[in-house]
């Protein structure tokens, strides 16, 4: 294993829509940084519902954008993904895209 330092980023829907994010996205992705980038869903970005805010409301989708690695989960599974994700991107395979489903999601 890679003695990379891996990044945790925790995000929630609204930081998508502003300025940058798509950059340091693809960024990351480019530069293969041992980065996780966590999107909390609770079904909407700030105070728009995901489906309005975004042509298609389902986050992961991202990942194979930027080909980089993704997963949808729902809370009780965030332990093990997290661990999973930590080992990839510390191995070199770049940034994993986690999109948790929270209590109020609609997706």
């Amino acid at each position: 294993m890679n003695n990379s330092t891996v990044t945790l980023c925790h995000l929630h829907p609204e930081e998508l829509l502003k300025e940058g994010f798509f950059l340091r996205l693809n960024q990351a992705a480019l530069a293969h940084e041992p980065t996780i980038f966590l999107i909390h869903n609770r079904g909407y970005a700030g105070d728009i519902p995901l489906p309005m805010a975004f042509a298609n409301p389902c986050l992961v989708d991202l990942a194979p954008a930027f080909r980089i690695r993704g997963a949808r989960i729902r809370p009780a599974d965030l332990p093990s993904l997290l661990q999973r994700a930590e080992a990839v991107c510390a191995e070199g395979h770049g940034p994993f895209l986690i999109e948790l489903l929270e209590e109020s999601s609609t997706c």
